[in-house]
């Protein structure tokens, strides 16, 4: 793996479009409750970069650029740094075209954050360079977060425990993946579980609209008694955290290989109605 930052131009440019896969960590800054980091998204998004360009570097170069610690919708309350949906396409847009301009065609950015409006923003993105620059941009996140929500039986842990609805945030499956790649950084996670117990208005109009994933999030926001996690910390394990380390790797392979074959799409989130809401508030 070569880091982008201390090669030169001359240097990049020997890099072979066709064999080379760009890559690089991108989550936001974002408090996790009071026993994570708030680089918790980084760290594990780090680990499964690490893991997958392992396995791709048999077959071809990796060049990565510099972790991007940023994103939209972080938890809003203190410790958490976000952007807007449109600032965080943009940027995007803006790095995948200057990878296109000098030749690129494949970027797999690794991503550990479930926020709406920035997982649209790079699924936006994403759409943009494969039609304007025919440059793919893989995000596999976006397609993990969506199995996770659907309690995935590929997954192989049970629901409440793999970042689906109950256990959305620093709840068991964040922690056991902190388990896993960062023990020492995890702090007293004997926590009582935890799901919002009363509907906020804007959760209710979410129902209305047919989004449960986004209503439950809306009403944990809203909820005063609101702890900074969603889920059950208490239950979290290292060695389930290596179960979902190693599904995330096994899924980013796959998606880099439908990308080799000129098949890969992200996944077409929200409906139609939610998608609009999200893009211009």
């Amino acid at each position: 793996m070569s880091e982008y930052l201390i090669l030169s131009a001359q240097d990049i440019s020997k890099f072979e479009p066709e064999k080379t896969a760009v890559v690089s960590v991108l989550s936001p800054i974002e408090t996790h409750g009071t026993h994570l980091p708030v680089g918790t998204d980084v760290f594990i998004a780090r680990e499964v970069l690490q893991r997958t360009c392992e396995i791709l570097s048999k077959q071809f170069k990796i060049l990565r650029l510099p972790d991007l610690c940023l994103g939209a919708d972080a938890q809003p309350v203190f410790g958490s740094i976000s952007l807007k949906y449109r600032t965080l396409k943009e940027l995007i847009i803006d790095i995948g075209k200057n990878l296109a301009t000098m030749g690129f065609r494949y970027w797999m950015i690794f991503d550990n954050h479930g926020g709406p409006r920035h997982q649209l923003a790079l699924a936006d993105a994403s759409v943009h360079l494969k039609k304007k620059y025919q440059f793919t941009l893989i995000v596999p996140f976006l397609h993990i977060f969506q199995e996770m929500l659907q309690d995935s039986e590929e997954i192989g842990i049970p629901a409440g425990m793999n970042g689906d609805v109950t256990d959305l945030h620093a709840g068991t499956n964040e922690t056991s993946l902190m388990l896993y790649t960062h023990p020492e950084m995890v702090k007293n996670y004997n926590l009582p579980r935890y799901i919002p117990s009363t509907q906020s208005r804007l959760g209710n109009f979410l129902r209305f609209l047919g989004s449960k994933e986004l209503a439950i999030t809306a009403d944990w926001v809203k909820d005063p008694k609101n702890p900074y996690y969603l889920g059950d910390p208490s239950k979290a394990d290292a060695q389930r955290g290596k179960k979902m380390i190693d599904f995330h790797v096994k899924r980013s392979v796959e998606l880099f290989q439908q990308a080799l074959n000129s098949q890969y799409n992200p996944p077409k989130l929200y409906n139609a109605i939610i998608r609009l809401l999200l893009r211009i508030l």
